[in-house]
């Protein structure tokens, strides 16, 4: 067990990460839970930091996948499509940049699911599934709850 403690020691761990479009989406979404009304894109954009042009599209999807209502024109904006407590990180993440899936087999040059299951296919199956189960558990209320009432969290660095 030493050994490999001092291998890995100041390494950095496997990452799981987002698109931008993800975390944006994230942020979007958070956002609209925090405040808990209708809000125009520009307000949106300025309070989650989420850069103005991308923002029409990721909120496009969010509407499309039914986690946002918009309306168009004077007094419109957007708004949560349901209750925070009922939208999952899972669902908000898989709306945007679509399901969580294993794409490459990991011990042969090829797509996944071509030809007979690789040697690790089974325990990467079993990680991925146990990782989208805990996101089924989270839920949007859960993170606002968290979160000073006054302000949005400020950003806290450069992937903040």
């Amino acid at each position: 067990m030493e050994l490999f403690q001092e291998h890995f020691k100041g390494k950095v761990g496997l990452r799981l990460e987002l698109s931008s479009e993800g975390r944006y989406a994230l942020r979007a979404l958070l956002y609209l839970a925090w405040v808990g009304e209708r809000v125009t894109a520009d307000r949106i954009s300025a309070g989650a930091r989420v850069p103005r042009r991308l923002l029409a599209r990721i909120l496009a999807k969010l509407s499309h996948g039914g986690l946002v209502e918009s309306e168009q024109g004077r007094g419109g904006g957007s708004q949560l499509a349901r209750p925070a407590g009922e939208i999952t990180l899972r669902e908000a993440v898989e709306v945007v940049e679509g399901p969580f899936v294993i794409n490459r087999c990991i011990m042969e040059d090829r797509a996944c699911g071509e030809g007979a299951p690789c040697t690790l296919h089974e325990a990467w199956g079993e990680g991925q599934r146990a990782i989208l189960e805990h996101l089924d558990t989270q839920t949007l209320d859960e993170f606002v709850a968290c979160m000073p009432r006054h302000k949005f969290p400020p950003n806290t660095g450069p992937h903040g």
